[in-house]
């Protein structure tokens, strides 16, 4: 229900997109607009503004819906009063400037957490310089792949773009083994779910093929007869 069209990929858009506006009074807000896509069928619609700012290693976030504040303008203007509520609170010593920075123990690989619409999502992030020196970045889904293969992904996408960079980079394997420390806890976690996963599966696959044995076919043949005669004469 955004007044303005979304894009068809389904990704939010931002702060850039409007022209109602000049950019200097959408510091700290950014323009969301998300609908489903071929990739996320199911994705709830969200339109609105969100405003962030982060003070003494705090990020502060808060969205203004467009249904919940009469439209796109109503929303932006409820945006700029809370940002400019929140800066007037925060102290005014000047804040270091953030620097690049690594989570996981390898260099240019992070795990962090993106704002889409009302629900941060979890995905390993990863920056690398190309043969000619730009910058380049890419991400995989926490969500889609797990942590550890997000984070396989993400050491095998590293260790091949610095090598065709010509840039020294250590092994796949090393780099994912160091990426994996931080994050013990919550691998053992996914690892644990995922065997219990497995094992329902293989579960179901057994008895499956058990049911086209012969004495399968015998076992079911006599509990439905059993159903039957409880439901003729009840349980004896």
């Amino acid at each position: 229900m955004a007044d303005s069209p979304s894009r068809a990929s389904g990704e939010p858009t931002t702060a850039d997109d409007s022209s109602e506006s000049p950019q200097r009074e959408l510091h700290h807000i950014t323009r969301i607009d998300i609908e489903p896509s071929e990739a996320y069928p199911n994705r709830h619609p969200t339109h609105g503004w969100q405003v962030r700012a982060r003070r003494e290693g705090k990020r502060l976030s808060k969205f203004f819906a467009d249904a919940k504040n009469d439209g796109r303008d109503g929303a932006l203007d409820a945006a700029k009063a809370y940002r400019d509520q929140l800066l007037s609170d925060m102290p005014d010593t000047p804040q270091k400037p953030r620097k690049a920075w690594s989570n996981t123990g390898v260099v240019g690989l992070s795990v962090r957490e993106k704002d889409e619409g009302a629900k941060p999502r979890l995905y390993v992030q990863l920056n690398w310089i190309d043969s000619t020196g730009k910058r380049k970045a890419a991400s995989y889904s926490v969500e889609k792949w797990g942590l550890r293969r997000a984070l396989w992904n993400g050491c095998l996408r590293l260790y091949r773009e610095r090598q065709e960079a010509g840039y020294p980079v250590e092994e796949p394997h090393v780099m994912f083994a160091r990426s994996q420390e931080p994050f013990a806890d919550q691998i053992r976690a996914e690892q644990k779910e995922e065997a219990r996963l497995e094992a329902i599966a293989e579960a179901e696959r057994k008895a499956a093929e058990y049911a086209e044995t012969p004495e399968g076919k015998m076992e079911a043949d006599a509990k439905q007869l059993k159903s039957v005669e409880e439901a003729l004469f009840g349980k004896v």
